[in-house]
């Protein structure tokens, strides 16, 4: 013990002069080219599905929008035609949703709202890069069914709910805030002249906000049902009094065009927490407590990404150039190692993972 409390202020200060974290942008770039090698051979023999034989769509929205982002059209183009075979839904009420989920001969179950918003936004990007109009088209057609799944909680506020069940006809009980993206919705309405489209972006801003907590962290679920059994409950919480840290993050990101506070303190909380970063948290004595010692691929991209967008403040930088150039590659290893058989989260994860290696390297981190 006393070894270690020894070493604390030397890594401290070696760290903060720059002298122990260094990103390569040689070995950065070649776990780029490792991972669009296993999507490009993936996608080319079939669609790219997890343990239980489906493919979630979720998955190849992350697959799109990473190829977008690295300016791959052919990769693109492979996730783009699945989606459009499998995914997409038309239906009497909901219209052109996307399916959360496809695997052969099974039957399509439900919608899912943040699968039409991530493949709606993904396919947003594909045309403001390519110029594709059909992309322009489908996007906006995949962000009214997004709008469709939604309702007014209170005045001023919208969310949509979590998916639309093709047997019951109905929607979702629960609203979770992760599914909310109105920084999505606000730049495809922007795009298409749509004001109703913009003005509901706000108001799912007014809804987010509502269930933040601090230090960066939201509750998860929103459930009008909460306020009539729990009297004086706004109706956020968190399940089983758990925080998801993934969530937050990228709650944090879908509003901090409207407000980049809760971005900042997550950040900041991050940086506090330097080493001690946990996938889930608990809120003990009005203070965030991780609950494992592991964080994903997953946190560790998105939290760079806040970074990135918050405009790479000089704190943080000794913190991100370790995650960039320590962590993730570890963490790859790890998750190509596991494989797609047994690990739910394998294109998920490397999908955005891929997005932050690339701007590592173009941002010179």
């Amino acid at each position: 013990m006393r070894k270690i409390l020894i070493l604390f202020p030397i890594v401290f200060i070696l760290s903060c002069s720059g002298l122990i974290y260094r990103v390569d942008p040689g070995r950065i770039e070649k776990y780029e080219n490792k991972i669009l090698r296993i999507f490009h051979r993936n996608l080319s023999n079939g669609l790219p599905s997890r343990p239980d034989g489906f493919c979630y769509a979720i998955d190849l929205a992350e697959i799109m929008q990473s190829a977008v982002e690295i300016g791959d059209s052919i990769l693109f183009s492979k996730a783009y035609e699945a989606i459009k075979k499998h995914y997409i839904i038309r239906d009497t009420w909901i219209d052109s949703a996307i399916a959360w989920r496809y695997k052969n001969d099974s039957e399509i179950d439900a919608s899912g709202t943040a699968e039409t918003i991530h493949c709606a936004f993904a396919i947003y990007l594909a045309y403001k890069k390519w110029g594709v109009e059909e992309y322009k088209k489908l996007s906006y057609s995949l962000a009214k069914a997004y709008i469709k799944h939604g309702y007014a909680p209170e005045p001023g506020k919208f969310l949509v709910k979590n998916y639309f069940n093709y047997g019951t006809r109905t929607l979702s009980e629960n609203t979770y805030l992760i599914n909310q993206r109105p920084d999505f919705l606000y730049l495809i309405g922007k795009e298409n002249n749509d004001n109703d489209m913009i003005e509901k972006s706000k108001m799912m801003y007014n809804a987010i906000i509502s269930g933040y907590v601090k230090n960066g962290f939201f509750h998860s679920l929103y459930d009008i049902g909460v306020k009539t059994i729990i009297p004086g409950s706004d109706g956020y919480y968190p399940p089983n009094g758990v925080f998801p840290l993934i969530s937050s993050i990228d709650i944090s990101l879908s509003i901090i065009e409207f407000n980049p506070k809760p971005a900042r303190e997550i950040l900041d909380f991050f940086h506090e927490n330097f080493g001690r970063w946990s996938d889930f948290y608990t809120l003990n004595n009005d203070k965030f407590r991780a609950q494992t010692n592991y964080a994903s691929a997953a946190v560790y991209s998105k939290i760079i990404e806040v970074y990135l967008k918050l405009g790479k403040s000089a704190k943080y930088k000794d913190m991100i150039k370790y995650i960039v150039g320590d962590l993730l590659p570890e963490k790859i290893d790890g998750i190509i190692n596991l494989t797609e058989r047994n690990i739910d989260s394998f294109y998920f994860e490397l999908a955005i993972t891929l997005r932050t290696l690339h701007k590592a390297r173009v941002y010179g981190l």
